[in-house]
Order: structure tokens, then sequence, then C-alpha cells
């Protein structure tokens, strides 16, 4: 009885006590946009602990009376704002500003933008792939994805290697940058495809021209963009499983992506991808030696608050890849046969073993990145990469050197980035960044092969800004400027005699380090200043027009390849020479975009002209037979040049009405949805290369072509989607005279001269390719049929055209579900 007198006096004294307490605190403050400190008017400033919401004044200023001591909870919010929450312990009159994001400008996002045909928030002409279309292509290669592009096509080693090409361009004039890192993977030769698993990616942009400077003046060519999943500050976990298998080469893919995000900022990114395939087949025959296998795995760790995050990634990519066996050949004579006759020389039956002549190559990147914002100024990003890529590629030996690498090159890459993006100002978007490079080359010498690439180390530093001004609603402004030094410091051995009638002894006599036996060593020491600028404006005339030119001025350095290669590259089967003369191109382009969207039809047009001058191509000069075979040479060379082409897309869609499901008011009211029916989109590029300093046409330009597509939306209600595929590819009648003469024995004894007709076309072809996809639930469900009537035909852009025809029909059967 005693203890219950006690609490009610204790509870008495706590009630006395609360009554006596003075509630007179005073909280007030100003809400203000975080990047330019403008005030922000009726924001929401929840009060939990009161449950009542007060509202900011014109001038962003807030005030909140009558509070007592302690600790409130505030969730303030803004029109197309991310909601602030903060806690704020108050014991006498306190006063506290707060900061929302209000317009959030992150180029490190996906870019969300009207549609995937223009950018409207620059003058570039560039284009989008969404995730749909790269979840289609998840068994095949980047640069088959790239190739649904208009104005991209592929330059392909066989079917598994595929290099893209933009406006006719390729290389080292087409940055890939992959997650904000730009690849380093030996991307010299016309056979080294983008070490790259597409299933990485979300989002991929291509931009076509010289205008990404943040990572790069050289790309003269256009930049590719691949973008992850967006990160989400919420607390949930995504995923997506992909399994695909194709009849053609009997083998198929797996792939998963597993995504956790949390609340706190903190998530966690993977993919795993596993492909397999045996020899592809043409109509005809098997393509013998043609089969692959690939590994790849992407992961990150990050934490990502909007004033502030880090992340640490790690990506792997690991393939083999067999070359056509035919593609080696053993003199002279079986060399005219391949290539005249238009038939392998070596058919052998199918298997999933890939045997020398292949090629294998492992890539390693890691990738820090950090970013602060400041309040009133912008974002500030730092960014430290290391890439590993290691290439080895097998060539036909006996003996001892049997399974052993003829080429065998490790390339290490380390580089570091500053970038500022400045988005405080009205009307501006500024950029301003600077970085560096440090690259390491590592032929092995034990592979008893003559090096193609020598060791060297190459460094660069570069800095670029530039500046985006929209005056108005109707104008957009851009420009920038961007400066490289570059150097390459190689060590070198060349035959005494090649050296000396190449006139490398009175030109460079300054590289000559020591002579041994019939060789001697070398260093050249280059050095280049590289230069790039681009402006441009683009005009809206309504909501669905818009115009846009842009110009751009660049240089591109000399790569490895073209500088120092001396010998057989193994996984082209061709000799192939450089050129320590070759200077720094020079590209002038014009770049002009026209776009319409008007409610069901949306088109575009790019009409462009590039001047380059130094233009480096490799070109055929003739057959060397060495102690492996008889091989074609292929030789660099510089030539000025000009091209300029069209590309084109249009689409148009029909739409029905179907009753909606939607309350309505009237009983007798019927509510009609539009429901999207069938889509037709065609896609159109051309493009005209010529060598001005010879008059004559340049070489490996991609022919004209044109594709055309039908989509049958929810056929007859039923959920299934039907898409019929046409494809037309005019042969390219402009080409350079290549065709050489060689030396053939005959069988009486004697020799006789026959021409190589290896600059001769393939013939126009054309490709009907159709699929058929259901959606439920979390799943997807599709079979598609390329190449349906088996059509033989060869692709002038294909350097194996000389030996086999492209691969036949095709089904394949993919299912994803998604998390």
């Amino acid at each position: 009885m005693f203890t219950k007198h006690l609490v009610a006096i204790a509870l008495l004294i706590s009630f006395c006590y609360s009554n006596a307490q003075t509630c007179d605190i005073t909280l007030k403050g100003k809400i203000t946009d975080f990047h330019d400190a403008q005030p922000l008017e009726l924001a929401q400033i929840y009060v939990v602990q009161l449950q009542k919401t007060y509202i900011s004044k014109a001038d962003g200023t807030y005030e909140i009376n009558g509070l007592c001591s302690g600790t409130y909870d505030l969730s303030v919010s803004h029109y197309d704002c991310d909601t602030k929450k903060l806690s704020v312990q108050l014991e006498a009159d306190k006063i506290v500003d707060i900061k929302l994001e209000h317009h959030i400008s992150d180029l490190d996002e996906v870019r969300v933008i009207a549609d995937v045909h223009d950018n409207h928030s620059s003058t570039q002409s560039s284009t989008r792939i969404k995730s749909e279309t790269i979840e289609k292509f998840s068994g095949a290669s980047l640069g088959d994805a790239l190739a649904t592009v208009q104005g991209v096509t592929s330059l392909k080693t066989g079917n598994s290697v595929v290099k893209p090409v933009i406006h006719g361009l390729y290389g080292s004039r087409v940055a890939i940058v992959n997650d904000g890192l730009r690849q380093q993977d030996q991307e010299w030769g016309v056979e080294h495809a983008p070490n790259i698993d597409v299933n990485s990616a979300n989002n991929i942009e291509v931009i076509k021209g010289a205008s990404a400077l943040r990572y790069g003046g050289d790309a003269i060519g256009g930049t590719i963009v691949i973008e992850p999943s967006r990160v989400i500050s919420k607390d949930t976990l995504m995923g997506r499983a992909i399994l695909q298998g194709q009849t053609n080469g009997r083998g198929g893919s797996a792939t998963a992506t597993v995504n956790n995000y949390r609340n706190s900022g903190w998530y966690q990114q993977a993919t795993l991808t596993y492909k397999r395939l045996g020899d592809f087949e043409s109509p005809d025959y098997i393509l013998s030696n043609t089969g692959s296998e690939t590994a790849a795995f992407n992961a990150a760790l990050g934490f990502k608050k909007f004033e502030y995050g880090a992340s640490l990634k790690y990506s792997f990519y690991d393939t083999e890849i067999g070359i056509l066996r035919a593609s080696h050949i053993g003199n002279a004579a079986d060399l005219v046969t391949s290539i005249n006759s238009g038939q392998p020389t070596i058919i052998n039956d199918f298997t999933y073993d890939v045997d020398a002549p292949k090629q294998a190559v492992q890539h390693h990147g890691i990738q820090f990145n950090t970013y602060r914002r400041f309040a009133g100024l912008g974002k500030l990003d730092v960014d430290y990469a290391f890439q590993f890529n290691n290439r080895k590629e097998f060539d036909i030996r006996r003996g001892d050197n049997a399974g052993r690498a003829s080429l065998d090159i490790d390339l290490q890459t380390h580089t570091i980035a500053g970038h500022l993006l400045i988005d405080s100002l009205e009307d501006f978007t500024v950029q301003i960044g600077t970085d560096a490079m440090y690259q390491l080359n590592s032929p092995d010498a034990a592979t008893g092969v003559r090096r193609l690439i020598p060791d060297y180390t190459a460094y660069r530093l570069g800095g670029f800004t530039s500046a985006l001004y929209e005056p108005n609603e109707k104008w957009i402004l851009d420009a920038g400027v961007r400066f490289d030094y570059y150097q390459i410091d190689a060590d070198k051995f060349y035959l005494q005699s090649r050296w000396e009638d190449l006139g490398y002894d009175t030109q460079y006599p300054q590289f000559e380090v020591n002579e041994q036996g019939n060789q001697i060593l070398t260093n050249p020491v280059l050095d280049y200043n590289l230069l790039a600028f681009t402006a441009g404006a683009k005009y809206f005339f309504s909501d669905h027009y818009d115009l846009g030119i842009n110009l751009s001025a660049a240089n591109r350095a000399p790569n490895p390849s073209e500088l120092f290669s001396d010998g057989l590259h193994h996984a082209l089967a061709t000799i192939e020479l450089g050129s320590l003369d070759l200077e720094k191109e020079q590209s002038f382009k014009i770049n002009t975009n026209f776009h319409v969207q008007e409610g069901k039809f949306d088109f575009e047009v790019n009409p462009y002209l590039n001047r380059v001058q130094n233009f480096i191509q490799l070109i055929p000069t003739g057959v060397e037979t060495t102690n492996r075979g008889a091989f074609p040479v292929f030789e660099y060379e510089q030539v000025n040049a000009l091209l300029y082409g069209i590309d084109a897309h249009a689409t148009y869609d029909f739409y029905t009405r179907k009753p909606s499901k939607e309350m309505k008011s009237n009983p007798n009211e019927i509510i009609y949805n539009l429901k999207k029916l069938i889509s037709l989109s065609t896609s159109f590029s051309y493009i005209h290369g010529t060598d001005t300093s010879n008059d004559q046409a340049l070489i490996d330009m991609p022919p004209v072509q044109i594709q055309n597509d039908v989509i049958w939306h929810d056929v007859a209600d039923t959920g299934i989607n039907f898409q019929l595929t046409h494809q037309y590819v005019w042969q390219q009648n402009r080409f350079p005279d290549n065709d050489y003469e060689v030396l053939v024995p005959l069988d009486d004894g004697t020799f006789e001269n026959r021409t190589v007709q290896i600059s001769q076309t393939p013939e126009a072809y054309s490709l009907w390719n159709a699929g058929i996809s259901y959606a439920f639930a979390k799943a997807k469900l599709s079979i598609t049929s390329n190449n349906i009537f088996n059509t033989s035909y060869r692709n002038y852009l294909n350097r194996q055209r000389f030996y086999a025809d492209e691969v036949g029909r095709d089904i394949q059967v993919q299912f994803i579900y998604n998390l």
C-alpha cells in the first residue's frame, strides 16, 4: 500500500512539473536549393512528434513556435526534391538551415530522355540502346548489340570477334567507356573485340562524334558509354536470370544478376555469365574451328548518398575463340585457290573443341570512385582504375612448340581522373576535368616467335573543360576543349636489312641502341600533342521538332599496332607491317541531326561530313611465304580522307481503342484506353569514303543498308508479341583495287602468275528474321529465328569472307526471369 502511495506522489510531481515547463522555444531557418542557394518556397516541414506540417515562405524561411525542450524528428520535402530527414535537439531557440536537392543533374546516372534517338540535354548526335534490346543479345557480343543502331556496323573476324564501326571508323578511333572507365584492352587490331560482357550493361549510349571530351579527345569516330543498373536508395533486392540456347553452334549462355540496395546507402551488385558454343555452320558446310567459350564476372560494393559516396568495382572477362581453320594456308597455290574458289579448303566434323589457330584473352579491371557534392557549387568525382589484359594467339605449331602461344602480351594500365561538375549557375552547366594514364606493354619473349608488338611504356596527361548554356526553352548551346600530351617509349628489334630498306637508318639514327647479329635494337620515343574542340547548337521549334548541329576537331595519335607491327598476326593469318613515319590523324567533322516526334510518328535524320588528314588505313600489298605457310601481307599507310553519309530512322505506331476497367461515374459510360497494336520501324545508313590523296575509294567502308521491323503487340489479346525483321545490304561498289599476283608452281615444275582477287566485294544480300515472345508473371519466353531462309552470303566487313560464307539459319530460345 505504501508503494502505491509513492507511485501516485511521483506521478503527481511529474504532472505538475510538465505543466510548469515553459514551451516557448522557437525553431526557424531557411530552406534553399543545394546547387545555387536559391530559396525554396512551399517546402513542407513535417514534425513527427507534433504530427503537424509547416510551410516555408517565398524567401524560403520557416518558423515553428511553442516547442518544448527535447528531440524533434523532421521530414523536409519539396516538389521534385529528395525528402530529407533530420533530428534536432532543442534546449533554447535554434536556427537550422536546410538544403534540398531540387534539380538532380548527375552525369553518372542513366540519362532519362524523351526517346532513344535524340539527346535533349546536348547538341551531339547520340542513340541509346535500351535494356530490352540488350537482353536480346545476352548470348551474343557487345558489337552485335551495337549494330542495331543506325550508323553503327560491325567489323568481324568470323562470327565471334566483332568490333563496332561508327560512321566508317573503328578501333582506336572509337572509345568504349564501361561504367565510367575507358576500356584498355589492346583494341588495336581489327580482330581484337572489346572484352566486355554485354550482360553487365543496363543502358548503352552511342555518341557519334568526338564530343565526349571527358573520356578523351582522340575518339574521332565516336564514344560508346556503357552504364550499369542505377543505384536505388531503398531497401530492396533485385535480380535477373537469362538462359539462352541456339541451334547454330549448338550451345548457349547463362547469366545471372543480383542487385542489393539499402536505404542506408550501401549497395552490392554482381553479374555472372558463361557462354559455350561449338563450330558454327554456313548453309552448306561446317565452319571448322569457330567455337568459343567465355566466362565473365562483374561486382560492385558501394555507399551512395546524395552529398557523398564511394564505390569499389571489379570486372573479369575470359574468352577463348577459335579462328576458322581454312584461313591458315600452307602455300601460295593453296592461298590463291582458297581466296578465289569461294569454298573452304578444310571442312571437318562438328566439334566443341577449340584448337589452333585461336586466341585466348583475359581482362581484369579494378576501379575505385569517390565523390562529394558541395553546396552552391556542384559535384567532384575522383577515379582510380587498374586494368590488366593478357592476350594469347595460337598458330598451328608442331614439335617442341606444339600448344605454345605464338603471341603472348600483357598490357597493364593505370589511370587516375578528377572531374568537377558545376551546376549551381542558373543557365550554365560547366565541366572541368583532368586525367593521367600510365601503360606498360610486356610481350613474352619465350614464345619463340618474333614479337608482333614490342615492349613499350606509354604516358598520357590531359585536361578538358566544357560548358552547356540554355538561354531559354528554345536553345541549347555547348562547347568544349581538351588537350592531351601522349608519349610512347618502345624497345624494338628490327632486322638490319628491313631497318635500312625503310630508310630508318638515316631518318631515325637517334633511335639506334646496338646491333645484335642480323638485328638492330632500337628505342623509338615518340611524342604527340593532341588538341580537341567541339561546339554545337540545338534549336527546338516546338515540343515535337528540333534541329541540332555539332562541329568538332580532334587529333588521334597512331596506336602501337600501326607504328610497330612487324610480323605474322596469327589470329588473322596475315603479315602486318607498321610504320614509324605515321603522323597523328586530324579530324574535322560536321554532325547534324533533325528530329520529329509527333504523336505516333518518330523520325530522325543525321547527315554528317568528316574530313580526316593523315588517315591511317591497313591495305593488302601482296603475299609472303614463311616456314609456317603463305600469308597475305597488309601494310599501314596514311592518306587524306573524306567521309560523308546519312543515317535515318523512323517509327510509326498503330493504336486501337480498348474498353477500360477503370471506375466511371455513369454506369452507361464507356471509357477507352489506347492500346499499341502494331509498330513499324525502318533504319537506313549510307556512307561514302574517299581517299582524296589518290582519288580512289577507301577500303573497308560499310555498304548501304536498310532494315525494316514489324512488331505485332499482344496478338489477339493473348499477351504474345510477334516481330518480323528484314535487312537488305547492297554490294559495296566503291573499293580500291588491291588485287595482286602470286607466282604459283605447276605440276610440270614450271611457274605461273595468278591474280589473288582480294579486292572483289561480296554480292548484295537479303536476310529475314522472325521472333515470338510471351511475358507472364515475372518471366519472359522468346523464340527467334535468324536467317530464316538459310541464305548463303558474305559480309564485306568480315575478314574471313575470303575463305567461307557467313553462318546460316539459327534458332534461339531465351528464358528471362526477374526477381
